[in-house]
């Protein structure tokens, strides 16, 4: 079955089949209804299901590149303003259990 959309009061209507995709299962969305959510390839969604219904809404987070931008993000000060209280390794002592080093 190929998709078949309708404007239906303000809501986009959208009936599709669920394709096998690899071992899962799969819904293809249309590139209208991607526009319609401000949705592109590689974005983050959310999917909600509640008394039988699935939602799905985009998931607005911050990307960073690197872990630099993350750290500046978390304490809102440039690299350099983070305080480091030490940058030597501590030595916790000798393995007390089965841990494998």
């Amino acid at each position: 079955m190929e998709q078949t959309a309708v404007q239906n009061g303000g809501k986009y209507v959208i009936q599709t089949n669920i394709r096998r995709w690899g071992n899962s299962q799969g819904i293809r969305l249309s590139k209208d209804l991607l526009a319609q959510m401000n949705l592109q390839e590689n974005d983050t969604v959310g999917i909600n299901v509640y008394d039988g219904k699935m939602t799905i809404e985009k998931i607005n987070k911050p990307k960073y590149l690197n872990l630099t931008e993350r750290l500046e993000a978390f304490y809102e000060r440039p690299i350099e303003e983070i305080y480091v209280e030490t940058t030597q390794e501590v030595d916790v002592g000798d393995p007390v259990g089965s841990e494998q080093w």
